[in-house]
């Protein structure tokens, strides 16, 4: 591991910094946020006035629509980081909308992964219930769970989660943004891990630059509103702000248009980390994704996938087999039943017309008897 080299890649994510230059991604980014916004308290409110249905599509919309120009914005930072630069927003907002939707199957398989190792963490823990043997398999088991576990769940939360949009945003299909981040997962993620700390550190400098910038200009821009605005408030300064907010500006509006217009303000200035974290996420990603072999890991991780489907149908055929041979046997056994109720009748009715009479008494025998129960006579 060059030290050197990867300390020189660290320092080249303070180019996401030039996010904040890009208008267009921006003004896209809060048109996108504020629409949701909108359309989520138009859902609620249709949910309770007219229905809880109509409430519910409107919330899905709102999610779609802040999904989606989510997206596009991030499409837009990756041409950035890919050093072009970056598309109109109509032509990133319509490759949104072919594309965003890999991510949610992305993180569906991702999650089945997990899951599956899971389970099988779970089998293995079961078997060291085995008397004898289960204590010490556990001993050996514990321990190289807990490096496991642990190696995904850091994973997940540094590699997974940060990197499986810009590996959409790229244009990866769903197969191939997996595999490159298993690819990753394996190879690249102590570094992987040492580039998002720096990444954290540069996104929280940005936006406390950022909310010191606001809160210091909000502060005097409400002072002087309460002094100039309102004579009669007579305060700047943090008394003025403090009358501000208790209602000042005489009541004529003045204190519902600032708080729009602080609003949105605000909303600008606290949406420029999230682009920062955003570009830095796809600078980490593509400097990263060119070290490791993609081709070997998605050419494994498709061998695997056929041999399941494989096994699953041969289940789902065995499963046929055994269901065939079950309804064959059930139509057999009731055959020999249906005729069974005949058998008795017929019996009877040859015992019926077995029976003789005692030509000395008149007295019913049955065939085969030598005497006649009621007199004694001998049959010849």
């Amino acid at each position: 591991m060059n030290t050197n080299l990867e300390f020189q890649n660290a320092g080249r994510l303070l180019n996401c910094i030039d996010a904040v230059r890009n208008i267009r991604a921006l003004l896209l980014l809060v048109g996108a946020l504020i629409s949701a916004g909108v359309l989520m308290g138009l859902a609620g409110v249709l949910g309770v006035k007219v229905h809880s249905a109509l409430g519910f599509v409107f919330g899905l919309i709102a999610i779609v629509v802040g999904f989606y120009g989510a997206n596009a914005v991030g499409i837009m930072l990756m041409d950035e980081a890919k050093g072009g630069v970056s598309r109109p927003v109509l032509s990133a907002f319509l490759t949104s909308l072919g594309t965003a939707h890999r991510l949610i199957l992305v993180m569906l398989l991702v999650a089945v992964i997990y899951l599956l190792g899971i389970a099988g963490l779970a089998l293995l823990l079961f078997l060291c219930k085995i008397p004898g043997v289960g204590p010490l398999l556990f001993t050996v088991l514990f321990p190289v769970s807990v490096v496991i576990a642990g190696v995904a769940l850091f994973a997940m939360y540094f590699v997974i989660f940060p990197l499986a949009a810009p590996a959409v945003w790229e244009g990866a299909t769903t197969m191939q943004a997996v595999s490159r981040l298993l690819a990753i997962s394996r190879s690249r993620i102590v570094k992987v891990l040492m580039m998002m700390l720096v990444l954290f550190l540069i996104t929280g400098a940005v936006g406390g630059f950022i909310a010191g910038i606001l809160f210091s200009g909000t502060l005097v821009t409400s002072g002087l509103s309460a002094a100039i605005v309102t004579p009669s408030m007579g305060a700047m300064g943090m008394g003025g702000f403090m009358r501000l907010m208790e209602g000042g500006l005489g009541g004529g509006g003045y204190l519902a248009a600032g708080a729009i217009g602080g609003g949105v303000v605000w909303m600008l200035g606290l949406t420029l980390p999230l682009m920062v974290y955003s570009r830095g996420c796809c600078q980490v990603y593509l400097q990263n994704v060119q070290e490791v072999d993609v081709d070997a890991v998605e050419s494994d991780l498709r061998n695997k996938m056929d041999e399941a489907r494989k096994r699953a149908e041969m289940i789902k055929a065995q499963g046929a087999a055994i269901a065939a041979q079950s309804t064959q046997a059930n139509a057999g056994a009731k055959a020999p039943a249906a005729e069974s109720p005949t058998a008795p009748a017929t019996g009877s009715a040859e015992t019926g017309s077995a029976a003789l009479k005692c030509p000395s008494c008149g007295a019913d025998c049955l065939q085969g008897d030598k005497f006649c129960g009621a007199c004694g006579h001998r049959f010849s």
